[in-house]
Formats: C-alpha cells, structure tokens, sequence
C-alpha cells in the first residue's frame, strides 16, 4: 500500500496577505452576509482536488494543446490552506476545514486541535481539546437531505474520513471505516473494499466483523463493479470498486471500474431524487500521490479526470438552476514546475506517447523487460546509460519518481519537491446567481475555513448549533447521577455502559446505536472515544432520566 501522507514542511510559501485571519471570526461581516440577491441554494456539490496545484492545472492545459479546461471558465479566486501548527498542511487537517469550518491539527480528523502555534488562531479551551467536529455532511442529513461522499482513493484516506468520521490520527483506518459504515451517509462511492472486511490481509478487519452485512442490513445495496453500480435499484448505495484505491483514469478498466466522472453521475443522480435537496463531496485523490511521487503523467490523468467530472456537476447545475459547484483543494504537492522553451507541440508529442501512468506498470515491469515496457508504454527506447541504471534502482525502491524524471528532462517537467507545499491553491466557483465564496469573504484570498462557512450561507444551514449538542462528554452521565464503566469483554469493539437505577444503557464506540434497558435505537451522531475520553450526542445523553 502506497503512502500518502508526509509530514515535513515545505519552506516555499507565497506571501500574501489577507486582512481577516482568525479561525472562529474570519469571516464576513453582517453587510457582505446580505450582499448578493438569490444566493440561497437547494444542493452542492464540492469537488476536492487532493493536492493539486495551480501548475498541474496548466501542464494539464498544454497536455491537450493549450485549450482551456472547463474549470478555466470558473476560477474565482486563491485560498489559503494552513494548519493551526503548520504552514503546511496534510489532507486530514485541509480537508477538515473544508468538513468542519475549523482550522485543526495536522493529520487529525475532524476534532478540535490540542495544538495552536499559528497566528490569528484562538487556543482551544482544554475542556474542549479534541472534541469530535459536526461536518457538513451531519448538518444536511439532520435537515433531511441526501448525503453523498465520491472519491478514488480507500475509503479511510484522509480526506472522506473528515466528512464522516472522527479520529486523532488519519492511521485509524479500523475505527474510521466502522464510522463510516454507521455514518448515515446516503451514497458512497469509491475504492477500499478490504477495510470492510473480515480476512489475513494489511487491511482487512481483525475483530471478525463483516460491515458489508451492517451496510445491507441497513438498507444500503452494495455493489464493487461498474455494471452493478449503473444497475442499481436504490438511493442508498455504497460502491467500492478495488480492495484498496482505485485504478488512474489511465490504466483503469472501464469494464470493472467506473470512472470518477461516472460515479460524479451517479451520485448526482441517487441524490437530486431529494426534493429538499443534498450535499455531495468528490474528491479527486490521486493528483496528491503522482505529486509525491513526481509522475507528470498521473498528474495529468487525475486532473483531466477530475476536470471531466467537474463539467459533469456543471452540466447539472445549470441544468437544476439551484445548485452551486465549487473545487478547491486541501493543498498542493510536489511544487510541478515548467520551463519548456520549446512549443507545445513538441512537449505534446512526447507525453502523449505515455500509455499509463507510473503506477499503471507496476506489477509488469522488472529488471530484465524495463526497456521494452519503457519504449512500448513511455515511447522511451533511447534511454541512457545513466537513465537506465536510474531505473534499475528504482526498481528496488520507488519507480515512478524516476520514470517522472526521466520525462520530465524531455519535456521541461520538474518538481521542487516530493512533499506538501503550502502555496495557496485554486478555487473554482459556480453559483446560479453568481455569488461566490470570494464575495463571501469579500477578498480574492479566502481562507478554506470561508468555503465551509459560505457553503452553511447559501444553504441555509448552521454547525455553530450542532456543535453545542452533536458531540458532548460522556462525563455529562455522572452529573445525573449514573455509573459509566467502559465494557471492554471485546477489546477491539469497546462499549460505554452507563447504569443509573434500573436503567441500563450501552453505547458500542464507533456507532450511532444505543440499547437502552435491552431495546436498540438508533441515535443521531456516533459515540466516540478519542485519547480515552468519550464523547456522546446529547440525545444520548437524554436517555438517562
């Protein structure tokens, strides 16, 4: 399994600057809230470009001529993307923001941080450190729409793990993958069906529990190939089309697994059936990876496939008349740079000979065929003495940078780096009536926290409310007087047991069900623990009279 996150921090930042800064206050003043006639919405749809920086987006321009993407016609501004401790973010806090309206610590999920050493950012109260998040998705189930979460990559990567689920690290893909499956979510497409599971392998579950039978027995029809996924009978359907990520846009078989425009459509389509509307996350994950791993290639397949999807999504939005699309990403990777003096033929010509992307000859490609698989797939039959021992070596370790590379010197392709870098990205805006987040904010340079809280405005909905009562501390059972003892019979499937009189209540971590004196019922947020303290939804709370 590939890793998809790296720590370091980037010291390439662009400065500039931005009036309103702080986390809980950084946002419109009551005058621009009113500004703009018309802006409330029934639907969104936000497209979240896992690192992909505004240089991808131009090497994916010239890949087919120069002509404009369709995103071109809707960028609308830059957003800043920092951390509360970092100027480089990781996809769990970027994305977070985005899910929450908050700033948090990198490689949380959806919790609020314990760590503040950035300007502008107010300290969280220790009683309040780590509290569990309502996302967006929470807020639009509670108000009766359709929920939708669409992605590429395993379903417990970073960034749909912030939409509905809740964790100290983004590694707890055991506790996250259970969350989702009890999440409430309506549609769920993507990769990483071996997190679901019972089985020996990396990923698979260890405590012997199928959430695949939880999902069906829910309701949910559970499909893992594209036939069944465009056959599908029901509105609640969760699809997940390869054990771990799916295939790029370039090696992926259309006949087996749908592509990221395909599963853009069938979302949409599941989730408008709403008439009080919905609220559907896409994620283009893999433009991150190809920037870690310096394949120019994969970043152009993830881009295009992203920017498909997104003309799919603008395609129904001015169709619907009532819907807002937006794209921004959690931040940047791999610092993509062009110094081509050559023409945009010349660069075309080569990258187009480019049958797959790094990653689509893995398996294949070995020591004694490199060269005919590099000339057939990469139409590189003239490597070098030096090139060809690059690869040798890479072979061992980690090919795709050295492929990218070796591209890369033809075509005037480079990257500064393999990590995150904290330049501010893209956003991409469409809205019925033109209102934007940039009018939002009333800046050009908006904080991710500003796409969360405009998405709350033209939709009318609140999380300032949620967060009083969503997410409370289980501490709240002893000032009622009740017994709370963490029963842990199954090590691997804790349960709160609060007792007070003859009432008996179980609350399983990681699931929104209670048994209350023996009856099951399902409640309205999930039941958590996080750095050993619990945390349960007020409704919970109230069970105990």
């Amino acid at each position: 399994m590939r890793k998809k996150w790296i720590t370091g921090i980037c010291s390439s930042v662009l400065s500039i600057s931005l009036i309103t800064l702080g986390q809980g206050n950084a946002f419109a003043d009551a005058s621009a809230a009113q500004a703009g006639s018309g802006k409330e919405v029934k639907n969104v749809i936000l497209f979240i470009t896992d690192g992909m920086s505004l240089s991808d987006v131009n090497l994916a321009r010239w890949y087919q001529g120069g002509q404009p993407l369709e995103m071109d016609k809707y960028f609308s501004g830059l957003v800043r993307t920092y951390a509360t401790d970092s100027l480089t973010t990781d996809s769990a806090a970027g994305a977070t923001a985005y899910a929450t309206g908050h700033k948090v610590k990198s490689e949380t999920v959806s919790i609020l941080p314990d760590k503040t050493t950035m300007p502008f950012i107010e300290p969280t109260p220790k009683q309040d450190m780590n509290k569990p998040l309502p996302t967006l998705v929470d807020a639009v189930r509670l108000n009766g729409k359709s929920t939708g979460v669409v992605f590429t990559c395993e379903l417990t990567d970073a960034t749909p793990a912030t939409f509905l689920s809740h964790a100290y690290s983004r590694e707890y893909a055991y506790s996250i993958a259970e969350q989702m499956v009890y999440s409430g979510v309506d549609v769920l497409l993507g990769g990483g069906s071996d997190y679901l599971v019972p089985g020996k392998g990396e990923v698979n579950r260890k405590d012997g529990e199928d959430l695949t039978k939880v999902l069906k027995s829910s309701g949910y029809e559970y499909v893992t190939n594209k036939k069944d996924l465009l056959n599908t009978q029901t509105d609640k359907v969760w699809g997940l089309f390869n054990k771990e990520a799916l295939d790029a846009d370039f090696d992926l078989n259309p006949q087996q697994q749908p592509s990221l425009k395909e599963m853009t459509q069938v979302a949409i389509d599941k989730l408008s059936k709403n008439d009080k509307g919905f609220f559907l996350m896409v994620e283009a994950s893999q433009i991150d990876w190809f920037g870690h791993d310096n394949d120019p290639v994969g970043v152009i397949s993830e881009t295009l496939a992203f920017d498909k999807a997104f003309k799919a999504a603008i395609d129904f939005a001015q169709k619907d008349g009532n819907t807002a699309v937006l794209s921004v990403s959690d931040h940047a990777t791999g610092g993509l740079n062009m110094t081509n003096y050559d023409t945009a033929k010349d660069l075309v010509s080569i990258l187009k000979k480019a049958k797959h992307t790094s990653y689509g000859i893995e398996g294949d490609i070995n020591e004694k065929n490199f060269k005919k698989m590099l000339a057939d797939n990469y139409a590189l039959p003239d490597l070098t003495k030096e090139e060809a021992e690059a690869v040798r070596k890479g072979l061992k370790d980690n090919l795709s940078p050295v492929i990218g590379k070796i591209l890369g010197e033809r075509v005037g392709v480079s990257f500064s780096t393999d990590d995150h870098v904290a330049e501010e990205i893209g956003l991409f805006a469409y809205h019925p009536n033109n209102y934007k987040p940039t009018d939002f904010a009333q800046s050009g340079v908006i904080q991710n926290i500003d796409v969360n809280k405009y998405i709350q405005e033209v939709t009318g909905l609140q999380l300032a409310p949620l967060e009083k009562t969503l997410f409370v501390s289980g501490d709240q059972f002893k000032t009622k007087g009740a017994t709370v003892t963490i029963d842990k019979t199954d090590k691997q499937n804790p349960v709160i047991a609060v007792k007070k009189g003859s009432q008996s209540l179980k609350l399983p971590i990681d699931k929104n069900i209670a048994v209350i004196d023996g009856k099951t019922i399902k409640l309205n947020a999930l039941t958590l623990m996080i750095q050993n303290k619990t945390w349960v939804s007020q409704e919970a709370i109230d069970l105990i009279q």
